[in-house]
């Protein structure tokens, strides 16, 4: 039994790691990314309108259209629900593990690149664009993808890796703009201009390369053009004008460095340095003096005039797009989730060049810090939102002996680093996959609200409200009234409001409360809301109303 069980060990990592990517399918969307392109997805579905996009009715220019194609599709095919709308990113997500190893493959040995791909897949990171898919998903799993081919091209010179990477090109700008190209640019230019690889930076097949990307992009360029360019006369979020393919190919992503982007949310500079601390966990101990080791040794080896051996695409990738998008005026913590694949395969090289004692010293180091996820799923399940369950902490209690087990059995090994961790990093998202996010979703009002107004079929309108995720737990468009629409409606109408909609709905005509929903915003977590003592004084209230 144990040989079997050490036969099928990467197996087993990964499938369970899978099996918490699957549970974060059925959870909720989140507001405000998710839930909005959830219902714009939804919308096209609908309307088939798949070369001009729409969010109610409304010109739709930020994000370019993959994620609603594949969504849309995806609704289709097997319904609308959390779980086909995550389904498509999920699924590129996991060809971007997967590039992850065969990339690595190409200059690490197999047991580097089956390390990178665990470390890349147990991050925090993962199992979160997993759950609030947004386009990241995509844009991490079609960049690596691209970065694997041009990769196999180099080295076999092969068609067939040319024609893949233009499609991942394409799939990666219609995903999330150009910055694919960035990345691309500064991975392998540092490798080429380190090496000297004139010839590969000046290669002629390069421009047949962007000819074919742009064929590929040219429906999606068609559906800006006659949505946007030909409509000089449109306002859209307060552009005047605005030309769709310039959005597309500048402003959205350039254009938050330039400041030429409307959305900027003030970000200091070391914004990423502080949320990769959290999002590249249980690893970051080990990429911190990883990069620095790479550096060190990049720098004294240019110094010395020693000849550079190895690939320096990943060293390159990081550091030249951290800087960038770190000069961004407007940044979130999912937006450097797409170099995590670069860091992954950094961090499983220095792992694996440890010498025995100094391995067996950090394995021991990095376990007990792992005891705090253990701690934290504790805390989750007693005090945060108690269970009464016992299957789950069951579930725990055994991948918890697996990883002492793991940690006792493996000597002198760079699995004894990896195992015991990659086993907490599933439990702990196991909790948070099964318990902590259904329970914290059950404060998104919105969403509570559009499930039963889908269930028990109730004619509800919205005053003095907003929200993405009433209308897809609805699956339909729940109409809006103004104070005209409000004064005018019939008594007995069913109307959802805040707070402050409720105050002035009360003073204006009068209404009865149907029903109270406590609300809490899911992305805006703090400490007084996440203790059930304190939990009371953090809440709002919405309410469904019946006028009088």
């Amino acid at each position: 039994m144990n040989q079997v069980l050490w036969k099928y060990r990467y197996h087993l990592l990964f499938g369970g790691i899978f099996i918490v990517y699957f549970l974060n399918m059925f959870i909720d969307v989140m507001e405000v990314d998710a839930a909005q392109y959830s219902v714009i997805s939804m919308e096209m579905s609908w309307t088939k309108s798949f070369l001009q996009v729409y969010e109610h009715g409304k010109d739709y220019l930020d994000k370019p259209p993959l994620l609603f194609w594949t969504t849309a599709v995806s609704y289709m095919a097997f319904g609308i629900s959390n779980f086909s709308y995550k389904l498509p990113s999920v699924l590129v997500t996991l060809l971007g593990i997967y590039s992850t190893f065969r990339f690595a493959r190409l200059y690490y040995s197999k047991e580097i690149a089956l390390a990178a791909s665990l470390i890349l897949a147990s991050t925090q990171a993962l199992f979160l664009i997993t759950n609030d898919v947004r386009t990241d998903s995509m844009l991490l799993g079609l960049t690596m993808f691209s970065v694997w081919q041009l990769a196999a091209y180099l080295q076999t010179r092969k068609s067939v890796h040319f024609i893949l990477l233009a499609f991942g090109i394409a799939g990666a700008m219609m995903s999330k703009g150009p910055l694919i190209l960035v990345i691309l640019a500064a991975a392998f230019g540092t490798e080429f201009l380190l090496k000297r690889q004139w010839k590969n930076i000046f290669n002629p097949r390069w421009i047949l390369l962007l000819i074919i990307v742009g064929i590929l992009l040219s429906p999606m360029c068609y559906g800006l053009y006659t949505q946007f360019d030909l409509h000089p006369e449109k306002t859209v979020y307060g552009l005047e004008g605005p030309s769709g393919l310039r959005f597309f190919f500048w402003t959205q992503s350039f254009g938050r460095i330039t400041g030429e982007n409307y959305w900027s949310n003030d970000s200091r500079y070391f914004f990423f340095t502080h949320s990769i601390l959290w999002d590249f966990q249980p690893w970051i101990f080990f990429f911190i003096p990883a990069l620095f080791v790479k550096v060190r040794n990049l720098i004294r080896n240019i110094v010395q005039k020693v000849r550079l051996q190895g690939e320096f695409i990943t060293i390159g990738g990081f550091i030249l797009i951290f800087v960038a998008l770190s000069l961004s005026h407007y940044k979130l913590p999912h937006y450097i989730f797409v170099v995590f694949p670069f860091v992954a395969i950094l961090t499983a090289n220095f792992i694996f060049q440890f010498s025995d004692s100094l391995r067996e010293k950090l394995a021991k180091y990095h376990f007990g810090f792992m005891q705090l996820f253990w701690i934290a799923a504790i805390l989750i399940l007693s005090i945060i939102f108690p269970i009464k369950s016992v299957i789950l902490p069951l579930t725990l209690s055994g991948l918890f002996i697996l990883s002492w087990m793991a940690f006792r059995a493996l000597k002198n090994h760079p699995e004894r680093i990896l195992f015991p961790a990659i086993l907490v990093a599933i439990g702990f998202n196991l909790v948070m996959s099964t318990h902590f996010y259904p329970e914290l979703l059950s404060f998104q009002s919105s969403s509570v609200v559009g499930k039963e107004i889908r269930k028990k079929s109730l004619d509800v309108s919205l005053y003095a409200y907003e929200s993405h995720s009433i209308h897809f737990s609805a699956r339909d468009f729940i109409t809006t009234w103004d104070t005209r629409e409000l004064l005018d409606a019939k008594k007995g109408s069913l109307v959802f409001t805040n707070e402050a909609g409720y105050i002035e709905i009360e003073e204006r005509r009068g209404a009865s409360v149907v029903k109270k929903y406590p609300s809490h915003r899911a992305t805006l977590l703090t400490l007084p809301f996440l203790l059930e003592w304190s939990r009371e004084s953090q809440l709002e209230y919405e309410y469904l109303l019946r006028l009088k």
